[in-house]
This record gives structure tokens, C-alpha cells and sequence, in this order.
């Protein structure tokens, strides 16, 4: 039994979109379906992007100058965890800790080659799993435990965010 792959949506701003464009390419390349919801203000984008995660479950893929922008954005919404990875290192530790469900890049920082291996680290990474193989020193079953059990507390931080 194969495993399917996440539906992928992705959006950008004009400093984003080639970049967009390119890793959109490579993706389907290698049998994802990718939902490209095209360019626009990085801030329309990036809640159109985390809205299709939110219901649809998807894994978001964002993209601006820097892609801080998207990102800070995006984790506004609820259940959102958006990452800017500037190497693959954190795009796999942005799935493994974070959960992160929307990776974000930048299109004036990142070149093409980066952002196909970033990409191809995080949807590879699975959460709660070590980042690397072998571990890092620093990963353990305590570790993984509290992985594992963090997401009650992340919930009442952010409950608590949104009233004020």
C-alpha cells in the first residue's frame, strides 16, 4: 500500500512568484497535486494559502521577497504553523518540533536549487521523528515524548492570543 501525498497549495507576491514557479514545477514532477493559486499581495496569499490548510488540509507553500512576510501572516490563522526555512536543517526541524504545515521562502534569498532540496526535506520529514539519521545528540525519547504531548499547551497560548 502506498501512502498518498498531501495536496500542496501555494501562493506568492511578485518577489515570490518565480520562485513559486519553479518549486510548483518540481513538485508535480514528482506526483504531487499542487493547487497554484497564482500571485498577488502577500498578505491576500498567505491567508488564502493557510484558509486551504485549514479545511482542505493541505500542506501550504508561501512565498515573498524574504518569505517573513507570508509567514507572519499566515500564522495568524488557527492550527497554522507556518516556518520561513533558509535551509534544509530547519525545514526539517520546522516539520519535526513545529508540525509546520506551511513552508515558506524567499524569492530574493533563495535560489532555486535551495529551494528544491528545502522543500524536498520538509515534505520528506515526519513530526516527531529524529531530523536527521543518524539523530542528533540532542534528540531523545524525552524529546519525542514531549512532542508528542505539547499540543494542549500550544492550543491555550494561542486560545489566549486571540482574546485581546
Amino acid at each position: 500500500m502506498t501512502e498518498s501525498k498531501p495536496l500542496l497549495v501555494a501562493g506568492a507576491d511578485g518577489f515570490g512568484e518565480a520562485l513559486k514557479d519553479s518549486l510548483v514545477e518540481h513538485c508535480r514532477a514528482q506526483g504531487y497535486e499542487v493547487d497554484d493559486l497564482g500571485t498577488g499581495a502577500y498578505y491576500d496569499k498567505a491567508g488564502e494559502v493557510a484558509r486551504r490548510v485549514q479545511t482542505d488540509g493541505a500542506k501550504g507553500l508561501l512565498f515573498c521577497g524574504t518569505g517573513m512576510g507570508v509567514g507572519i501572516v499566515a500564522n495568524r490563522f488557527s492550527g497554522i504553523q507556518a516556518a520561513t526555512c533558509e535551509n534544509v536543517a530547519a525545514a526539517r526541524c520546522a516539520r519535526a518540533i513545529n508540525d509546520s504545515n506551511v513552508l515558506c521562502l524567499g524569492g530574493k534569498v533563495t535560489t532555486p536549487d535551495d529551494a528544491r532540496a528545502i522543500c524536498d526535506a520538509w515534505l520528506a520529514q515526519e513530526h516527531g521523528k529524529p531530523p536527521s539519521d543518524p539523530a542528533p545528540d540532542w534528540w531523545s525519547g524525552d524529546v519525542e515524548n514531549f512532542l508528542a504531548s505539547k499540543w494542549p499547551g500550544v492550543r491555550e497560548v494561542e486560545d489566549a492570543s486571540r482574546k485581546h
